[in-house]
């Protein structure tokens, strides 16, 4: 399949609105989670990807940033913790640094164990500073626009109390 043809699947998967469900706990900790972030093969999984913890975390913060804004609302109360499942990602390009998806769901825990989940495969790629970026759609001049999230520590809905 042509980059082209992936790049356009990548962000029409990206634009689904989120689906949101009660779950039970996941059966793999946090902690059973591969390294890598993708699949292990050449093109799927070059060196520049990021790490499961790198990629999880920041898939968090973005969940918990759109929580703080009511753009999604978990139905767990009192929530206590957040996390991602393991991902699944690929390139979408072979040079370093080329765009990238990643699947998986978040899961939003309750005091009781309750779980909410949602499911997610953004498009992503990495800022010159480092940081990761979540694609949020073009502006006006059809230019695309990338966010990175505030971190999960300032956030309203996810902070540590």
């Amino acid at each position: 399949m042509p980059v082209s043809t992936r790049l356009l699947l990548a962000i029409a998967a990206s634009l689904l609105p989120l689906s949101g469900t009660i779950a039970a706990p996941s059966a793999q900790p946090a902690s059973t989670a591969p390294a890598s972030s993708c699949q292990d093969d050449a093109f799927r999984c070059p060196a520049w990807m990021p790490s499961q913890a790198e990629m999880r975390s920041t898939i968090a913060d973005h969940f918990c940033e759109l929580a703080d804004q009511r753009r999604i609302q978990p139905r767990v109360n009192p929530l206590v913790r957040v996390e991602s499942s393991p991902l699944n990602c690929g390139a979408l390009g072979e040079q370093a640094g080329s765009n990238f998806v990643c699947g998986g769901e978040m899961r939003f825990i309750g005091k009781g164990g309750e779980m909410d989940t949602i499911t997610f495969s953004p498009t992503l790629r990495r800022e010159e500073d480092g940081r990761i970026a979540f694609y949020v759609g073009n502006d006006e001049e059809g230019e695309q626009v990338w966010r990175v999230p505030a971190p999960r520590a300032t956030s309203a809905t996810c902070a540590v109390r």
